[in-house]
């Protein structure tokens, strides 16, 4: 399947988004605060006037499952099965086929270390924080 993309410039910084569904999306990769390990979070970014916006959360969190490294559990129960689809389309990962419960729901869990453009975006993700951070130290008031 041809990924289409797009490179847009917010505030100097370069994102390139996909597509998913009608809507051009950013995927913004982070880790949830509780759980075994550093629990990964990945949530989509929407283009929206000249900037980008939540659009929806990909994962769920459920600290209480089991899980592989690297893995975390889809929202199937809010974004549907097509989400699956997508994230391996995409190249972000793998499906394992185990799943993790919470109530009446089963959550498909995701092998997001498999994933070639997990790792882009996450190291993409990374080199901006480390970049901001150092230019906020070095507006840091001396003493």
């Amino acid at each position: 399947m041809d990924m289409k993309t797009k490179t847009i410039t917010i505030d100097g910084r370069e994102y390139t988004l996909l597509r998913y569904s009608d809507e051009w999306v950013w995927p913004c990769i982070s880790t949830y605060a509780c759980g075994r390990g550093n629990p990964i979070y990945l949530g989509l970014l929407y283009l929206c006037g000249g900037d980008l916006g939540h659009y929806m959360d990909v994962t769920v969190n459920l600290p209480d499952c089991n899980r592989r490294a690297g893995c975390q559990f889809i929202d199937t129960n809010n974004n549907g099965e097509d989400i699956l689809d997508w994230l391996e389309e995409n190249g972000f990962g793998k499906r394992t086929g185990n799943c993790g419960r919470s109530g009446y729901c089963a959550y498909p869990e995701f092998n997001f270390y498999a994933g070639e453009a997990f790792h882009k975006y996450k190291a993409s993700q990374d080199a901006h924080e480390n970049g901001r951070q150092a230019y906020m130290r070095s507006e840091e008031p001396g003493e």
